[in-house]
This record gives C-alpha cells, structure tokens and sequence, in this order.
C-alpha cells in the first residue's frame, strides 16, 4: 500500500506539474511496463526455482542459486541495454518526444529494474516478505520524496526521481539476502542438458506470456498517442491513471500467490484452493475501490489527475467510470495467468497471444472513440477471464495428481 500510494502522489503532482508534456511521461511508462512484464517472465522462473530450493534443500541454495546468476546475469543484461540503447531513436519518433535523452532514461531504468527484480524474486521465494515490503515501500517513499520535495519540473526530472527510488529498493532487497548460510547448490535435476533446454524454454514462455499480458494494458496508452494530439491523449491518459489503478490494487496478492502456488506444487499438493482464495480476495478489494470511483468519480480524478476544470467534465467522469469497470477483469486476469505460470501450466502465451491480437484489431477499428476503446478492452478482458479460469480449474496440476 505505501508503493502504490507512492505513485499515487508521484502522478498527482507531475499531472500538476507537467501539462501536455505529462502525456509524455505516461506514455513512456507505458512502454517501461511493457519492457518490465518482458522480464517478469524471468521473475515466475526464478520465484518457482527459489521456493523449490527452499522447499527441499533450504535456504543456502538460494545463495547458491544467485551466486551462479550473476556473471550470466550481467553479460545478458548488458546486451540488452545496448539493444534498447539503439532502438531510441525509433520508440522517440513513434511516441513525438523531443530527443533521445528520454528514451535513454527510461533504458536505464530497465536495467536497474532488472536486478532489482532478481533480489526481490529471492525474497519472494524465501518468502521474505517482510524485507519484500521494505524494498518496494522504500522505494515508492525516496521516488515521491525527490517530486515532492525537489524541483521536478519536467519529464526528465520525474524519470530521475525514479531511478532514486530504485537505487533505494536494490538496497533494501539486499537487507533481506542477509542470514541465509553458506551457500550451497540446489537440488541436483536429473539431465543437466535436457534440464538447461527445459529452463530456457520455461522462462522464455514465462516472458512471452507476460508481455502480452502486458500488451494488453497498455497498448491502448501507446498506439492512442501515436494517433491522437497531446491533449487529447493527456486527457485519455488522465483517465488511465484513475481506472488502471485496479490492476495494482490487489498487486501484493500475486506476489503473495506466485510464491506459495509454487511451493504448494512442489511440495505435490493441490494449490487450486490459494487461487479460489485469492481471487475472492481481489475481488472485494476491486468492488470496494469501484464503489468508490463510481460515486466519487470527480474526487478521484481530482485526486489523482489535479484541478484541471478539463478532467471534470461530464463526459471525462463517465469515461473514467466504465474505463474502471472494464480494468478489473484484466486485474483478475493477471493473477489467473500469474498462477497459471506458477503451476507450470502449458500453452498460456498462446492464448494471451490470441486475446491481445483481438484487441490490437478492435483499437484499430475504434480508435476514434474514447469510449469504444474502453469497451473493446473490457470484452477482451472478459473473454481472457473465463478461459484463464477454465484452464486453471479444470483439473488439478499434474504434479498434485500424480502425488
């Protein structure tokens, strides 16, 4: 709660501060997240190893386990810096930004974003979620304390205060690696080469799945500031901000899920009961926050967008109110698909695959009406739900099964 009202107070004040440019900003953090779900892919693989190593060899082969990450870790990650570092010029022309320094900004915080999230998905797999806590708070705290407290008048001034806040968690997520012993080497898997091939294609398939998950909630940010002007996609863009909260409302719980559905498979026992108890969990948060979105709706965009008379015209309040609806079955949807990944279910990027192709031709049909845009994302997300739920309650994970 404190990350999240973190970036509350984070996006109020740069709405304030920023004007037309704020489009700017929100779209690269489109674009940030799509990259980050790109490596989400690496934290499901790395979350499922670690609490497998804890589940049958303890806590010093999760040591193990990152001391053997890191000089493959850097290597890859130092390429694919360079990669991004030469497509800027590219995403820049795409999104109408001023220069490069912006994109290289937001490469930057990928990278550091990229380890942070290897430290943190140790924590979550020793179920650290303490220090977890610790490491997201702090960061949310440092990154909204430079906007508020610092001169932050700009776009590169809130990209700054970002990275600040990640330099913050990095040192937080190592507080929680403290105490583990010696380290020792996980459990040995029959096959080193048949089980290197099948830990490549894991964690590959774990990346697509969650890039498309992420293509479809932010891809309406990106392609409508390709097409519309800067007003335009600042206000739709204001919108976003108040109803695509819903997907991080329930956040902490699918941190929470990925690691102990993983550690219920390991251990052989049916982990389809956390999802049925989580998903009930979400749920309520969801309809106690639209509750309140949908009455208050004025206070909200208030709230979170600023004073501008702009973001409280009638017709800005009724979109920000079905943009919310449609939002939380998406939400649900990331934490089916996060248990999906969890239980090493097969075939999930597939029919994410499907789901965001759909949406990418309905965007491209109705671009020209807010409105429609939102009701295309709302039955896109609906279709997804239920054939998430259908696969993951279907029948029980083999594992579970077998044992």
């Amino acid at each position: 709660m404190v990350a999240n009202l973190s970036m509350v107070v984070y996006y109020r004040v740069l709405s304030d501060r920023l004007g037309s440019a704020y489009s700017q900003l929100w779209a690269l953090m489109g674009v940030l997240s799509v990259l980050a779900n790109v490596t989400l892919g690496l934290n499901t693989y790395l979350v499922k190893a670690f609490s497998a190593d804890l589940e049958r060899t303890g806590p010093g082969a999760v040591k193990g386990r990152l001391l053997r990450l890191l000089k493959p870790g850097f290597i890859s990650l130092g390429a694919f810096a360079a990669l991004l570092a030469l497509l800027s010029p590219l995403l820049a022309s795409y999104l109408k930004l001023p220069g490069l320094g912006l994109v290289l900004m937001m490469d930057a915080l990928f990278t550091l974003g990229v380890l942070l999230l290897a430290l943190r998905s140790a924590q979550q797999g020793l179920h650290h979620f303490g220090w977890l806590g610790l490491s997201q708070g702090g960061e949310g705290l440092a990154c909204v304390g430079m906007v508020c407290c610092g001169p932050v008048t700009s776009v590169a001034g809130g990209l700054s205060a970002r990275l600040l806040g990640q330099g913050v968690g990095v040192l937080c997520a190592l507080g929680g690696l403290l105490g583990l012993g010696p380290a020792r080497p996980p459990a040995a898997v029959p096959g080193k080469g048949r089980d290197l091939r099948g830990a490549l294609f894991e964690g590959g398939s774990d990346t697509l799945a969650l890039t498309l998950l992420a293509l479809l909630c932010y891809l309406d940010v990106v392609v409508l500031k390709h097409y519309y002007s800067d007003d335009r996609a600042g206000l739709y863009s204001r919108a976003a901000l108040v109803a695509k909260s819903f997907l991080f409302l329930p956040g902490a719980l699918n941190i929470v899920l990925l690691a102990a559905a993983a550690r219920e498979l390991a251990g052989g026992r049916d982990p389809r009961r956390l999802l049925r108890f989580f998903l009930l969990g979400a749920l309520a948060l969801d309809l106690a926050g639209l509750a309140v979105v949908w009455n208050c709706t004025s206070f909200c965009m208030g709230l979170l967008a600023g004073p501008d008379p702009r973001f409280r015209t009638d017709a800005m309040l009724a979109l920000t109110r079905w943009f919310s609806l449609a939002v939380i079955p998406l939400g649900l949807l990331q934490m089916v698909v996060v248990y999906l990944l969890a239980i090493r279910r097969k075939g999930v990027a597939w029919g994410l695959g499907g789901l965001a192709l759909g949406y990418l031709v309905l965007l491209s049909l109705v671009k020209d009406s807010e409105l429609a845009v939102v009701a295309s994302l709302g039955a896109c997300s609906l279709a997804g739900l239920a054939g998430a739920l259908w696969v993951a309650l279907a029948r029980p994970p083999l594992a579970a099964a077998a044992a």
